[in-house]
């Protein structure tokens, strides 16, 4: 075993955090505010703090296990993330309550406060317990080694899969300390008692008791193993994106309700390249910190970080949305469970309600520079904002969804935008076209063309090449990756520099 004594600044390790990662026998206790508060102002005084120890798990990029100091990092996101106020006293010294509050002068000292570390290289489970029992008079035992002294046929099932070859060949998360059987366990938590089951170690333990006789040869075995064999057959060797225990859990899970379906064969290639894209999104939101552009990443690092009990099912839902949106085409492989665990309803919403504000203020900043509004404020115009809140479940649904996207960001605009408009606002006119079959004029080869374009863009926004042969629980899926697309495209709308003419 080789230790490296180190020191990094505060921001580079928060920018960095989905590369320290937590594993769960550190997530036990959890600091009071005021435990937290009292590390936060210490550090603005610029006193030291005790060491950290970190775990080396791999090069390109550095990847560490946090093995003390669990509790001092969590407190130092929640800080940078503007979650954790300053105690009173502290905000009376210094002039602020949160991190974006701080003087530049203070917030500079903050982000460049180094803390120090031992990065330990080349252990063995031995050495590393060895050494914790001299660090902290004893390594307690973590819930998966617990787990695995459980008389039960759930634990036998779980160890033997904890062999399977995505394991031993594709997964780069650690297996010491029983890690391999630890994603196992959860991944099987999930299965039997659903998404909202708690995965801390009491929880498990009560899965596991209720599941002594459980068999081998049940649908949720069955699921799990032809899970493992998909994944297996998905990444063609040891991947980097499977370095994170939570992160490998929460990909069975989701793979899960793909096999439900029976209709995943041939899709394995399509899904490794959606982790790959999701995970290489999270680490450059991660990093942008507090410039980051998708809350969704955040939240998702944020449950890979604390082991909060709605974790498991916030990762769900970030997953299947971000699935949806990238590949609509998977929606046909989803059930209408899976697709409602994806939390669309309530994205629909929140897009809608932002869209609508955006249509105000971006109407207010344009009539003061050009002396009128962009967009057409009639009633119909406030009664299609209100109807894009409504979610839609059926093609007559749909046919009324396009045809008030088309009033508010085609007939509502006029030529205000000639020339100028979003790419969004061009498929929406595309997509009423084709409801409205004025394709069928002209020459046959522009008349074949247009109507491949106009396949080609809702096939963009549902994996469907017509709305006509969409399932009811489909429909959701497009409006939530119309919405989706919208509100970006309204958010950087510029007439001002782009020779927009009113």
């Amino acid at each position: 075993m080789k230790m490296l004594s180190m020191s990094r600044a505060l921001d580079k390790i928060y920018k960095r955090r989905d590369r320290y990662e937590i594993p769960e026998w550190q997530r036990q206790e959890v600091w009071s505010r005021s435990k937290r508060q009292n590390l936060i102002d210490s550090i603005l005084r610029g006193w030291k703090l005790p060491k950290f120890y970190f775990l080396k798990g791999g090069e390109e990029p550095e990847q560490y296990e946090v093995v003390d100091g669990q509790q001092r990092l969590v407190s130092i996101y929640e800080f940078f993330g503007n979650e954790l106020p300053l105690s009173p006293s502290s905000t009376e010294e210094f002039g602020a309550e949160y991190y974006k509050e701080l003087p530049d002068f203070l917030s500079d000292k903050f982000d460049d406060y180094e803390i120090e570390f031992d990065a330990i290289e080349d252990a063995t489970d031995k050495e590393v317990r060895e050494f914790f029992q001299r660090l902290q008079e004893g390594l307690p035992l973590t819930s998966s080694e617990k787990l695995n002294s459980i008389p039960s046929k759930l634990r036998d099932f779980a160890a033997e899969l904890a062999r399977h070859s995505f394991f031993l060949r594709k997964v780069t998360a650690s297996d010491k300390r029983y890690g391999h059987f630890d994603i196992v366990a959860k991944a099987a938590a999930v299965e039997i008692d659903g998404i909202d089951v708690g995965l801390r170690f009491d929880d498990l333990n009560a899965v596991f008791e209720s599941q002594a006789n459980f068999s081998d040869q049940s649908n949720t075995a069955k699921r799990l193993q032809v899970t493992l064999d998909f994944l297996d057959k998905a990444f063609d060797s040891e991947s980097p994106y499977l370095r994170n225990r939570t992160v490998v859990q929460s990909l069975i899970t989701l793979t899960s309700r793909l096999i439900a379906s029976g209709k995943a064969d041939g899709h394995e290639e399509a899904l490794a390249n959606f982790i790959e894209k999701f995970m290489d999104e999270l680490s450059r939101q991660v990093e942008l910190g507090q410039r980051a552009t998708d809350p969704d990443y955040l939240a998702f690092q944020r449950t890979v970080n604390a082991n909060v009990r709605t974790g498991p099912k916030t990762r769900q839902e970030i997953l299947l949305r971000k699935l949806l949106a990238s590949q609509p085409s998977f929606s046909t492989l989803l059930d209408p469970t899976s697709i409602a665990e994806s939390g669309i309803s309530a994205q629909i919403k929140k897009d809608a309600e932002i869209i609508i504000q955006l249509v105000g203020s971006i109407n207010e900043k344009y009539s003061s520079e050009k002396g009128e509004n962009l967009f057409k404020p009639t009633n119909k115009t406030v009664l299609s904002q209100h109807a894009l809140w409504q979610q839609i479940s059926s093609y007559e649904d749909y046919k009324a969804l396009i045809d008030n996207l088309y009033f508010l960001f085609h007939e509502g605009v006029g030529q205000r935008l000639e020339g100028k408009r979003p790419e969004s606002f061009k498929d929406v006119n595309l997509l009423r076209t084709g409801l409205q079959h004025d394709v069928d004029h002209g020459a046959t080869s522009k008349v074949k063309a247009k109507k491949k374009n106009i396949a080609q863009t809702f096939k963009k926004y549902s994996g469907s090449s017509s709305p006509q042969t969409l399932a009811p629980e489909q429909f959701p899926v497009v409006q939530a990756n119309l919405l989706a697309k919208l509100r970006p495209d309204l958010e950087n709308l510029n007439w001002s520099t782009s020779g927009v003419t009113s």
